[in-house]
């Protein structure tokens, strides 16, 4: 199945014009295996579909997605940012929700790009995660990602979807991120 990915994922960095390095990066390829994970796990949990392929972003292409914000990025550890678009499987309308995963190598280049927020905009999603919560956009950070989900073409309409994404992909991370249980040695 993980070959599947890499290579569906492969086909779409040729389809979207995305380009990775000149010689296969073995990081790269390791941090888009685990977040295609991350997004089919959100993806099975949440009634969504893909309305669009995933379009992956490396530190040589960053600027093309977030012009004046890659320096920012790419200064605090920026390994990888995943693009897709998602919709309610039974939505008739024009909305969707687009999410951005980042790979920012550590926790502390997550932090580094997203502090946690104030009380009055903070929205509390599994695992403990603070997220912030605004009219059309969700942001938080678990482990080494930070995620930036948007409502689009019909915000108001898309606060379940918008929330219900959230906490699918902040509980999907969070267990993706926690370290692997210590086992007992002997018997």
């Amino acid at each position: 199945m993980r070959f599947f990915l890499s290579l569906s994922a492969t086909l779409v960095l040729a389809a979207t014009g995305c380009t990775s390095p000149a010689a296969p990066d073995a990081g790269l390829e390791a941090a888009q295996a685990a977040m295609t994970d991350l997004l089919a796990a959100a993806q099975a949990a949440t009634d969504v579909e893909s309305i669009t392929e995933v379009a992956w972003y490396d530190a040589g292409n960053l600027h093309k997605y977030i012009n004046g914000m890659a320096p920012q990025f790419t200064d605090a550890g920026f390994v990888l940012l995943a693009h897709t678009e998602w919709r309610d499987k039974e939505s008739a309308g024009p909305g969707y929700v687009e999410v951005d995963l980042y790979d920012m190598a550590s926790p502390e280049g997550a932090a580094l790009v997203f502090d946690e927020p104030d009380a009055a905009n903070s929205l509390p999603l599994p695992g403990g995660v603070k997220a912030y919560a605004g009219d059309a956009t969700i942001e938080f950070r678990v482990g080494r990602y930070y995620a930036k989900l948007t409502a689009r073409r019909d915000p108001a309409g898309q606060q379940t979807l918008l929330r219900d994404l959230a906490a699918a992909l902040a509980e999907t991370a969070t267990i993706a991120t926690e370290p692997a249980p210590v086992g007992r040695k002997g018997g």
